[in-house]
């Protein structure tokens, strides 16, 4: 792999339905393929700070934006982050 992919969750203080639902589709491309990472935050971290969040989930695939208040759709999801590895599948 030629990338490496930070996948953000920023997430309620008591997590929602969606926020779950975040979490595990992010867990599961972590599982499937290398350089591919997952932090959660809730929403008074700091850092949520640093992108304006106020709904929760917001997901961040390399510092952009790229869902809010609800989970990010799978197959789009691991379409950007195969892009951000460089086009190669584990």
């Amino acid at each position: 792999m030629s990338g490496k992919v930070e996948i953000l969750i920023i997430e309620a203080l008591e997590p929602c339905d969606q926020c779950r639902r975040a979490k595990e589709i992010a867990n599961a491309l972590a599982n499937k393929y290398d350089g591919v990472t997952v932090r959660v935050i809730n929403l008074l971290d700091p850092e949520a700070d640093r992108f304006g969040v106020v709904m929760t989930p917001t997901v961040v695939v390399n510092g952009v934006i790229i869902s809010v208040r609800r989970a990010p759709d799978p197959e789009r999801l691991e379409r950007l982050v195969k892009n951000q590895l460089g086009g190669v599948a584990q």
